[in-house]
């Protein structure tokens, strides 16, 4: 009866055992696959994921952004390459330590300093609704949205053909379809649409002109440039107005925010020279002029 007894003890610590290191392995199995799907490439062994991939364009400058919303395998491509170079400039890591020390540690401090400011600093800063209306009110002129209209070209290469183009027009002809069969200009891919544009923006002659037009109609005038001669077309014009508050409201919170931050440093920084030991050697500023020329 003892040997039944302890041969289902040993029975049911295998199956314990056995069962444990299935969940484990099953864990792992689960985590290597998530991290596969979280893995954009690997370069030799260097895996870039998604959340470092996301983290470089966020920190990155807003052309780069709109890059990478227009193709994201251009940032990828570019990460890739990063990596490469820097993979291979590791080979070089010793012979350029000193000069890599000197300006990491100056990067450091740098972003320490910003991060310090963004998510410590600033996230004790209240901006109250009067504060957001009182600046509205008093900058309205911040928040004026100028006179816009909305314009379609076709252009082609000589008057003739211009000519022709506009008797098809008044004969019924699509402008759009023209536009893209025809138009000589890069705006024949969006059927001749150039989209929106400040009045303001618009050289003064062909502004006036187009002020007399009205949503769908195509000026008389040929406008002639360096490009050829332009067949203009409005499609869509908004008035010069005020922005609303509840439309100014983002605007005004950033403004309002990064006055704030100014004032919050300044007074920090002020109280940290008054409590801390600052000495500036003077004698060695011309030393330094010497040195960055």
């Amino acid at each position: 009866m003892k040997k039944i007894k302890v041969f289902f003890s040993k029975w049911k610590s295998l199956i314990l055992s056995l069962t444990i290191f299935i969940l484990i392995l099953g864990v792992a199995i689960f985590s290597i696959i998530m991290e596969k799907r979280k893995t954009v490439a690997v370069v030799n062994g260097y895996r870039i994921t998604i959340d470092a991939l996301v983290e470089k364009i966020k920190n990155s400058p807003e052309v780069y952004k709109e890059y990478s919303l227009i193709d994201p395998k251009i940032v990828i491509d570019d990460y890739i390459n990063q990596i490469l170079l820097f993979q291979y400039a590791k080979k070089y890591e010793r012979k350029l330590r000193k000069k890599i020390e000197s300006k990491m540690k100056n990067y450091y401090m740098e972003i320490l300093t910003h991060e310090f400011v963004e998510n410590i600093l600033a996230n004790k800063i209240k901006i109250t609704e009067d504060e957001i209306k009182n600046y509205y009110n008093s900058h309205l002129e911040e928040f004026v949205v100028p006179e816009r209209v909305q314009i379609s070209e076709i252009v082609v290469s000589t008057k003739e053909k211009a000519d022709e183009i506009l008797e098809r027009l008044k004969n019924g002809e699509s402008f759009e379809k023209i536009a893209e069969t025809e138009s000589i200009s890069s705006t024949r891919e969006k059927r001749g649409e150039i989209g929106w544009i400040e009045v303001e923006k618009l050289e003064p002659e062909i502004a006036s002109l187009i002020m007399n037009l009205k949503p769908g109609e195509v000026l008389a005038n040929i406008i002639k440039t360096e490009m050829g001669y332009h067949i203009i077309k409005l499609t869509g014009r908004t008035e010069k107005r005020i922005m609303t508050l509840e439309e100014a409201l983002p605007l005004i919170k950033n403004i309002l925010l990064s006055q704030k931050k100014k004032i919050e440093v300044e007074n920090l920084i002020k109280d940290l020279r008054g409590k801390g030991k600052v000495t500036i050697n003077q004698d060695i500023i011309d030393v330094i002029k010497e040195k960055i020329k």
